[in-house]
């Protein structure tokens, strides 16, 4: 959320700022809707900051030898004795690695020892279900944030493997990123940056700045989320990579072929123009094969439970 409406801000502060300045082609009509959709944006990205109490409120589910607690500064933090709990049970789906795809939410279910469990925590009353034989568990929810599944798992395997039970697929252990991400990361940033830079020195204008800096923070944003394992920025990295660098590749060959009969002289005097091309397109191919691996789709899937 936080990050999807950094972007929707950037996006409408460049095109309040175009519009307000002039910077847009057309005329008033133009001008007028481009501030409005920009407003939009604006609004949009200036959401966490209206919801800032939701946000960025800090609350953490913490685990020791002891039990568990909710903590929860603002909210109705509770804690409970392992003694306390017939049975612990993480529910969590199998990850939609490389899909946009959301599964079945994450769980956290609690089932009492004592019947009379709910009269010595009667704040967590709002966690309360009914269970199917009349008794009452306690449910604790995580959305879709499988994230929290690999910490809680090897958490409560540790301190409370007489109740605890699992409910989704067998969890990978974790694994260090691999050399393929780091080499990618950079070959894809670098080819950002001499992209940005040819623009710039093509067209030095303010809008034009501010497309750049804009959509530099979109690419560091998703690049970010390569680096730290998100499976869908990686597959998505992947896919458009060898798509832009099979384009680059076969353009180019064709643009030789058109040029060879136009050139005079041997064929090797065309290759030092065409030679960035080549350089950058194959790079980008390779990037997007690297991100393909198979050490690479383990380690996002490692990544995706939050290890």
């Amino acid at each position: 959320m936080i990050v999807g409406s950094a972007v929707a801000g950037g996006i409408g502060v460049v095109a309040v700022a175009a519009a307000l300045t002039g910077d847009v082609e057309g005329g008033t009509g133009t001008r007028v809707t481009a501030f409005l959709i920009g407003a939009v944006f604006t609004l949009i990205g200036a959401l966490p900051l209206l919801l800032r109490r939701i946000a960025f409120r800090p609350r953490r589910l913490l685990f020791d030898s002891t039990g568990l607690r909710w903590e929860d500064p603002q909210g109705a933090p509770w804690a409970v004795g392992w003694a306390e709990l017939a049975e612990v049970t993480l529910g969590y789906p199998a990850p939609a690695t490389g899909s946009a795809r959301l599964g079945s939410a994450v769980n956290l279910t609690l089932r009492p020892a004592d019947p009379a469990f709910h009269e010595a925590h009667p704040e967590m009353e709002h966690l309360a279900v009914p269970a199917g034989d009349g008794s009452r568990s306690y449910r604790v929810p995580f959305g879709h944030a499988l994230s929290v599944v690999g910490p809680a798992d090897r958490a409560l395997r540790h301190y409370a493997p007489g109740v605890y039970r699992r409910e989704g697929p067998e969890i990978p252990a974790p694994r260090d990123r691999p050399t393929a991400v780091k080499v990618s990361v950079a070959i894809v940033g670098c080819y950002w940056a001499c992209a940005m830079a040819v623009a710039l020195v093509m067209d030095a204008s303010l809008s034009t700045l501010g497309m750049a800096a804009l959509w530099t923070v979109v690419v560091a944003l998703w690049l970010g989320r390569v680096w730290a394992g998100g499976a869908l920025a990686v597959a998505r990295m992947a896919g458009l990579a060898q798509v832009i660098g099979v384009l680059g590749l076969v353009t180019l060959g064709m643009l030789g072929l058109i040029l060879l009969p136009m050139t005079d002289g041997p064929v090797a005097r065309l290759l030092p123009a065409f030679l960035p091309g080549l350089a950058t397109t194959a790079a980008l191919l390779v990037s997007g094969r690297l991100l393909s691996r198979d050490d690479v789709r383990a380690w996002t899937v490692s990544r995706t439970w939050g290890l």
